[in-house]
């Protein structure tokens, strides 16, 4: 009996607690609510610290239709004052709230500018990470990369111009990470080929294409940069391509840059090797079937057909060494046809020397013995 009835008094303080709790929160809202604003304090946040906003402003735009000081917090809708804060281009989002003292707090977090685009057409805008256009400002001017002949200055963009600036973001973004790029690219020229920067440090242009590997083609520039600026200086050459995989091509200001097919080059260079190596040892095998300086087999050359080939090979023949390829083949030439007359000289003395031989052998009539009959 005695548990049942304290359970009863726990039960009825829990809810004598709650009903006061209640009636004091309500009588602070109440009385929060007929306290009037006794000021309005803006903080500013953005990843770059551009400030292109600034607190007047922000509280232009918050006093733009009605006053707030000295207003009741009652009659203030803080949604609707943040809504009409993120209207402005500038502002990316917005929060507001009363503090204990009455103060309107205005947390304004600010759009970061990644890039300054030119047109063709002479207008000029600011885009951020997410590509849209921000106005410039007459307070002060961004620090980021410069594109120019971007090819349009209206915000609805069609398929290309969509990607071109895309494209121009992501370069951007990529040159604001790295502190050396950010001081060595003074802009960015759009080409029908892709982009070119021009830099800050040099007389020339880095012809960079697409916006394919960045990092690959910015760390081979970087590597070229390092040799060439302690050995000749970046004013020798008038551009540097950096579009192709493991190449720097360089041209040297005043001369001209012929387009190589390397793997084509590197074929005929194979291709040309080989023939001048077979051309090569086909000189050598017939210099060796007919030149003088070879021993001749250990066989006596008893046939006239030898005797006529050494005759020929005994006259005087020009070194074959001294004489360019050509006069070598030449030369081989004469000796074909020397070895092939000889060889003919031979075969027409030999049957000549048949001839004479069978009309030698022409049988001459014995003379016929007759018997002596005595008389």
């Amino acid at each position: 009996m005695q548990q049942l009835w304290r359970k009863r008094y726990v039960l009825v303080g829990w809810i004598t607690l709650s009903a006061v709790s209640l009636v004091l929160l309500i009588a602070a809202i109440r009385t929060k609510n007929n306290k009037v604003c006794k000021g309005i304090n803006v903080e500013i946040n953005g990843a770059g610290n551009n400030f292109f906003v600034d607190a007047k402003q922000v509280i232009k735009i918050l006093t733009s239709t009605e006053s707030i000081k000295e207003e009741p917090i009652a009659n203030i809708n803080l949604r609707v004052l943040e809504e009409r804060l993120k209207k402005d281009r500038w502002i990316a989002d917005a929060d507001l709230f009363f503090d204990n003292n009455e103060v309107l707090q205005a947390v304004v977090v600010e759009k970061d500018p990644v890039a300054r685009i030119f047109t063709v057409e002479g207008s000029s805008f600011y885009i951020d990470s997410a590509c849209e256009h921000l106005p410039l400002s007459d307070k002060l001017s961004a620090r980021v990369p410069m594109f120019t002949s971007f090819p349009t200055d209206r915000t609805n963009l069609s398929r290309p111009d969509s990607a071109l600036m895309a494209s121009a973001k992501k370069l951007a973004m990529f040159i604001q990470a790295n502190d050396f790029w950010k001081a060595q690219v003074a802009q960015i020229d759009i080409t029908p080929e892709g982009f070119e920067m021009v830099p800050t440090i040099g007389n020339h242009i880095v012809i960079l294409g697409d916006d394919e590997n960045y990092e690959e083609k910015f760390d081979r520039l970087f590597s070229f940069y390092k040799q060439v600026s302690t050995q000749v200086g970046f004013d020798k050459y008038e551009k540097i391509d950096v579009r192709f995989k493991g190449q720097v091509v360089a041209t040297k200001r005043g001369s001209s840059l012929k387009a190589i097919d390397t793997t084509k080059a590197k074929a005929a260079l194979v291709d040309l090797l080989t023939q001048s190596k077979k051309a090569t040892e086909e000189t050598e095998d017939d210099t060796a079937k007919v030149s003088p300086e070879k021993p001749a087999l250990a066989q006596p050359a008893t046939t006239p057909l030898k005797r006529e080939l050494q005759v020929a090979n005994k006259q005087p023949k020009p070194v074959a060494q001294q004489q360019p390829k050509k006069d070598q083949k030449q030369l081989i030439d004469n000796k074909k046809m020397v070895t092939k007359a000889a060889i003919k000289t031979v075969a027409v003395k030999k049957i000549n020397n048949k001839k004479t031989e069978k009309q030698a052998e022409v049988k001459v009539p014995k003379a016929i013995m007759k018997k002596k009959v005595d008389g």
